[in-house]
């Protein structure tokens, strides 16, 4: 069972992130804060037997699909199949199409990601893709979108990467397509 975060929640949460993802992946705990704002933005998460918050998803809705945008399991709780368990249960409550951003396949970490996410339905898409900057002085990131089922034609990729820099980042994206 899982639960959807409200405000309450927000501080644990956003300390699991800023652990589990670096600075150029995350907004500040204000921007990132704010939004729960907007009624797209969900952030969901399981509780350990300890009664605190262990994982998390936070994810937007499309128009057609969820951009899981930021997905991460407390230190502590790390490697006991906590986060797939979390993840299927994720997939099966939501039946549609689901699409989540990682780093290109360039390190060791990356590539044990990839492969945690494959073990979970998803495939690598290698079109050319940029995380826009979540935050004034950060830099874009090139990374990669993986989709959930079957591999995206070009056409299906351009359409989300739209809908997600529109929804998720509040861009046309025009700075970050080639």
């Amino acid at each position: 069972m899982f639960y959807v975060a409200d405000k309450t929640d927000f501080n644990k949460i956003y300390s699991i992130m800023e652990y589990s993802f670096p600075e150029s992946e995350r907004r500040s705990r204000k921007d990132q804060r704010s939004l729960m704002d907007d009624e797209r933005y969900k952030i969901i998460y399981k509780r350990g037997n300890d009664g605190k918050i262990c994982a998390f998803i936070a994810y937007w809705q499309l128009e057609n699909a969820v951009f899981a945008e930021h997905f991460a399991v407390a230190s502590t709780m790390r490697g006991a199949g906590l986060g797939g368990a979390f993840l299927d249960e994720f997939l099966s409550s939501y039946g549609g199409e689901v699409v989540l951003e990682v780093e290109r396949p360039e390190n060791d970490i990356a590539v044990r990601r990839i492969a945690f996410y494959e073990r979970h339905g998803f495939v690598l898409n290698t079109f050319d893709y940029v995380q826009p900057p979540l935050g004034e002085g950060r830099s874009p990131a090139p990374l990669y979108i993986m989709s959930r089922g079957e591999r995206l034609t070009k056409e299906k990729f351009e359409y989300i990467r739209n809908c997600t820099y529109r929804t998720a980042y509040k861009t046309d994206g025009k700075a970050f397509i080639k």
